[in-house]
């Protein structure tokens, strides 16, 4: 409902508008009228001014009423812009001497909004347009004498004005909305890197610290309500400063990201890959026991034994420590957390390059 009343009093605003133009044509008859170039009297011309105003107060009572709606073309285009050209062929019908510009005048105002109408509307509009000049011409024959040569250059610009204006307005339309649609891309495109800045690592396009906690406020409370667990793998790069003492930073960097590469390529699209910082990533599996998380921990060591940290010496390769823990329902996040870098320590601590379950460390302290 409100969107039918937004469209309603948008197609009244462009009926006021239409309407403007033609009286900005009517104030133009009126000088021309003053100065003597009108066969009409005063009285003659406002009873001609006062028809044209209804026709558009017909129009926008049409739209006021919503019997527009019951038309297959409820902005009722095509019949505004009839009327319109009607009045300013109707008006200039009866100017002498200056005929042309005040019909071009006219003419121009009334074909900028044209570009609304469809190619079939535009072929009826200049059709008619030019039929009633035509009529207007043939008239005027009879009653006084014609310039031909000026009147036929005047009808081959009128029906020019009627067939190639609107084309041309809605072309220039066209480029303007093609501007826009590619400033608009350029802006979705930055948008959608502030975005990613807000929520993801710039090194290793992993999400960052702030959006996996986010993140685990949201799976604690799916958790919470019943029929939902996760696990969460805490993992290190084992002797990751070596890297960087032995190839540089920037190798370093791209083993960052070549590891968070690796890791998102070994997990579904519900599951996360998150730097908590340096060489320390937090993997949040979603509907995942702590067992097919173990085996998925075995899947990332394969792919990092397939990653070559610098071709300078291809056999050289990076192994990481992994601590996993499923979430206990009801418990603080920073329990899981607590928990988990408790097992990556033990794994740390017993040889690296091993994965450690939580659970299983603890059964381990209980006997």
């Amino acid at each position: 409902m409100e969107n039918t009343l937004t469209q309603q009093r948008s197609r009244i605003y462009r009926v006021a508008t239409l309407a403007a133009g033609i009286f900005i044509h009517l104030v133009v008859c009126w000088t021309v009228l003053s100065i003597g170039y009108m066969r009409l009297e005063t009285i003659q011309f406002l009873s001609l001014a006062s028809f044209s105003a209804a026709g558009f107060l017909v129009l926008a009572l049409l739209i006021n009423f919503e019997w527009n709606l019951t038309l297959e073309d409820p902005d009722m285009s095509l019949p505004q812009m009839l009327w319109a050209l009607s009045v300013v062929i109707m008006t200039t019908h009866y100017v002498v001497e200056v005929r042309a510009a005040v019909l071009l005048t006219g003419l121009a105002l009334v074909v900028m909004g044209a570009n609304r109408l469809s190619r079939k509307e535009q072929i009826v509009f200049a059709v008619y347009g030019i039929a009633l000049y035509l009529m207007s011409v043939l008239y005027l024959s009879q009653v006084t004498s014609l310039a031909w040569v000026t009147e036929i250059v005047v009808m081959i610009a009128f029906g020019l004005v009627l067939v190639f204006g609107p084309a041309l307005y809605r072309f220039e339309l066209g480029l303007i909305e093609n501007v826009l649609v590619e400033k608009n891309k350029e802006l979705s495109t930055a948008l959608e890197r502030i975005r990613d800045l807000a929520v993801k690592d710039e090194l290793t396009g992993a999400y960052n610290r702030r959006h996996v906690m986010d993140l685990l406020i949201q799976q604690k409370a799916l958790a919470d309500r019943g029929g939902y667990f996760f696990t969460l793998c805490f993992v290190d790069l084992d002797y990751f400063k070596r890297v960087n003492d032995r190839f540089g930073h920037s190798t370093g960097d791209a083993v960052l990201r070549n590891f968070a590469g690796v890791a998102d390529s070994i997990l579904r699209e519900v599951d996360c890959v998150a730097r908590m910082g340096g060489e320390e990533f937090l993997l949040v599996l979603a509907s995942t026991s702590q067992r097919d998380a173990y085996l998925a921990a075995e899947r990332l060591a394969e792919g990092l034994r397939d990653m070559i940290v610098s071709p300078n010496e291809p056999q050289y390769r990076i192994t990481a420590s992994i601590g996993i823990t499923e979430y206990r329902q009801g418990e603080d996040i920073a329990a899981s957390l607590e928990r988990s870098d408790k097992a990556l320590y033990e794994a740390k601590h017993t040889g690296r390059n091993k994965a450690v379950i939580a659970d299983a460390l603890e059964d381990l302290r209980v006997g």
